[in-house]
């Protein structure tokens, strides 16, 4: 397979962003494209230019399952041992099923959200993160452990929570050592990693405009409000970056995670786990119904009619899709949540990106 056209792509991208703008669906996109492990220029359109920061927000999770599965190779987690080891309001009941497993794949049974936040910030005394997390671990499960999957934030954070009970260190820590910085040396020459919780706001492209939260125009602080009220950078949302320092990273995924993960735990993170986890309780959701550990697979409605792809989308309108087969990694970061969550969805985008990288790349 050789790579895609450079100039015809390019000009298409750019023709695709620049109307998705014009028709008010995000004021600012950047896309980036790597095809058999050559770049694209990155395209950007609206207020973005190659060096604008993104809120990722759930394309975090990402981060957050290969730094736990680091862990997991280093002998300190356990991917199908009771969290109740480091997780005291887990001894008990249902809960003491979960295992990081679950929480990975989404099939913990936990609730989807977590709204401690609200009560936190009604109460009007400021945000205690360790009260906070001890209210996020105490929550219910909505179903036993592996008997359905539901998209949970919830339980993201608490892998962030087990990860730091675990080592005694902070998550932010944990996701630079052994994540941001092994990515950052398997690329010489590049500079800085421009991956990071704790972005420089004039490099930002904004997001919501929050006065009801006393927030104002957010803008290089973390949209997501449990996240927010956590501190930043968390297992749910948190992570920023720029369209090319994400591709690079999609690449280190796609290409195997050398250095930062062992090859079985590299390959087991792109399976589809559901089937094994689920059991007699997989529910059939046709094609793009699967999860790896911390991948989403084959979610057409994004990702197109491309069932071997895996990746991630976030909510503030990104993405992050890598594929083994066809050699493919593409990144489109918008801020569609800009000035609210509520005018636009870059779903339709989204799917057009995706499809026209695939049909340069003869697919």
């Amino acid at each position: 397979m050789t790579p895609p056209p450079v100039s015809g792509l390019a000009a298409e991208l750019q023709g695709i962003l620049e109307r998705a703008v014009v028709g008010g669906i995000t004021p600012s996109a950047s896309c980036a494209v790597v095809s058999n492990g050559v770049p694209l220029p990155v395209i950007t359109a609206g207020d973005a230019v190659p060096s604008t920061y993104f809120d990722l927000a759930s394309v975090t999770k990402v981060f957050t399952a290969i730094t736990a599965l680091s862990l997991v190779d280093s002998g300190i987690l356990d991917l199908d041992e009771p969290v109740s080891a480091w997780l005291e309001p887990y001894a008990n009941g249902g809960k003491s099923a979960v295992t990081l497993r679950h929480l990975l794949t989404h099939t913990s049974g936990l609730h989807g959200t977590w709204d401690g936040w609200r009560t936190a910030l009604a109460a009007g005394a400021g945000f205690n993160r360790a009260a906070l997390l001890d209210d996020l671990l105490s929550t219910d499960l909505a179903a036993p452990a592996g008997t359905r999957f539901e998209y949970s934030c919830v339980g993201y954070n608490t892998v962030m929570a087990l990860a730091e009970r675990a080592t005694g260190l902070p998550w932010a820590q944990l996701v630079t050592e052994r994540v941001l910085h092994p990515v950052s040396e398997q690329q010489p020459g590049t500079g800085v990693l421009e991956l990071t919780g704790t972005p420089e706001a004039a490099r930002c492209a904004p997001t919501e405009f929050q006065p009801e939260y006393g927030r104002g125009m957010v803008c290089g602080v973390v949209h997501d409000e449990a996240a927010w009220s956590l501190g930043g950078l968390c297992g749910n949302a948190g992570m920023f970056g720029t369209a090319e320092a994400l591709a690079i990273f999609g690449e280190v995924v796609r290409t195997g995670l050398a250095d930062i993960l062992s090859p079985a735990l590299a390959a087991e993170m792109w399976q589809d786990q559901l089937p094994a986890v689920l059991g007699s309780n997989l529910e059939s959701g046709g094609p793009g119904y699967g999860h790896g550990l911390g991948l989403r697979i084959g979610q057409e409605t994004w990702m197109g009619a491309h069932f071997q792809a895996r990746g991630h989308n976030g909510f503030t309108g990104t993405s992050l899709l890598m594929d083994k087969e066809s050699g493919i990694t593409a990144v489109l970061l918008t801020n569609r949540v800009h000035p609210s969550r509520t005018l636009s969805d870059v779903t339709e985008l989204r799917h057009t990106i995706s499809d026209a990288i695939y049909t340069a790349a003869g697919h």
